[in-house]
């Protein structure tokens, strides 16, 4: 019998600083294929053209007020902030625990200090516009996305090498 794996804890990072016990969740960003519906004469229907992907965007849940976080408003550059996400998911059916980390570059973007209520838990929300996101799954790199270095990684393949190669961006991204 197959069981998934579940997260069973976390711990979050940003800029080398342990905030474990201050985020109580984190949203990682989501991969949407940017596409064109395209149909020309002789096709009996549309195919979706890839154009790339849509935006990064990490989302961070703080507990309370994060001061580090807030002061991340003043980032200048699309990755002058480095944050970490490390999981651990846990197969229901044999107990195996599988470590999953997320390393994510980027600024942040927008500051939700939600409403304020005496005697009343005030979670922050904060969203940083990512330039770059890397997923290993028990030490295998997964997904990397460079976006400024114009680098795909699916799977240790970069999508994109050949596209950079044409264009004169060989510059040695590996």
């Amino acid at each position: 019998m197959a069981l998934p794996k579940k997260l069973k804890n976390f711990a979050m990072f940003g800029d080398g600083e342990s905030w474990v016990g201050e985020i109580p969740s984190v949203t990682l960003p989501k991969i949407t294929k940017k596409t064109e519906e395209y149909r020309a004469g002789g096709m009996h229907g549309p195919v979706e053209i890839d154009l790339g992907h849509e935006k990064l965007e990490l989302g961070i849940k703080a507990g309370g007020l994060k001061t580090q976080l807030i002061a991340m408003l003043g980032s200048q550059t699309v990755g002058a902030n480095i944050f970490r996400f490390a999981g651990a998911y846990q197969d229901e059916a044999t107990g195996q625990v599988t470590a999953a980390e997320a390393v994510i570059r980027g600024r942040l973007r927008e500051w939700n200090p939600n409403e304020a209520k005496a005697g009343e838990d005030n979670d922050h929300e904060f969203t940083i516009a990512a330039s770059y996101y890397k997923l290993t799954v028990n030490a295998q790199e997964l997904l990397e996305i460079d976006v400024p270095g114009m680098v795909f990684r699916v799977g240790g393949t970069d999508q994109y090498d050949a596209i950079r190669a044409a264009i004169g961006m060989a510059f040695g991204v590996n």
